[in-house]
């Protein structure tokens, strides 16, 4: 199989964290995509989405998005399973689409401020993209505090979340250290106690 990835996405960084769990190091060839938006990388020409990350399988089909890749990492791993089944599933996967919300309205934001001069940001829409993300990170918080330190796809997720906002927090423009410490504090803990999570950092 091959998975292409980059070292700063913390969709690319959820599934990296499932397959190192899982100890799958060795079934899959990491290729590793240094510009998302460069027309002429390979990730954009042999992948048809053109969207990281992705996993080629062995019969060439592509499976793509972080949690379907997450999910089908796990069904073939041999640790204890990261997708509970019963009630805490609906749990689980509630924190993690909260997660993948936040990051949903933050990167084109993000990206749009990284590569456009700042007389052309949608300055209102940023600062409503902001309010709602505010929001979200005060719902978040309620959530892990049904979790502690356990490991699911939810917590990983919210892990990746927290790790890659404060990496590109000087970009966005919200210091989560100020606006949400119990946070930054929950996820650093999470990177002490298991490896394979402060392995995966952004960089």
């Amino acid at each position: 199989m091959k998975l292409w990835y980059s070292t700063t996405s913390p969709f690319v960084r959820k599934v990296m964290a499932v397959l190192k769990y899982h100890k799958l190091d060795e079934q899959i060839e990491l290729l590793r995509v240094t510009s998302a938006f460069d027309p002429n990388s390979p990730h954009n020409q042999d992948n048809p989405l053109g969207r990281i990350p992705a996993l080629q399988l062995d019969n060439g089909e592509w499976l793509f998005g972080s949690l379907l890749i997450s999910e089908y990492l796990d069904s073939i791993g041999h640790s204890k399973c990261l997708f509970p089944q019963g009630e805490q599933r609906w749990q689980v996967l509630q924190a993690h689409s909260l997660v993948d919300g936040i990051l949903e309205n933050t990167i084109p934001m993000l990206a749009e401020r990284m590569l456009r001069p700042q007389e052309e940001w949608w300055k209102t829409r940023h600062e409503q993209l902001n309010e709602r993300n505010c929001r979200s990170f005060i719902e978040l918080e309620k959530y892990l505090t049904k979790f502690g330190e356990q490991l699911n796809i939810g917590t990983i997720s919210a892990v990746c979340l927290i790790d890659w906002w404060v990496f590109r927090q000087t970009q966005i423009g919200l210091d989560l250290n100020k606006f949400s410490p119990n946070l930054v504090t929950w996820a650093a803990r999470m990177n002490q106690h298991y490896d394979f999570l402060a392995e995966t950092k952004p960089r």
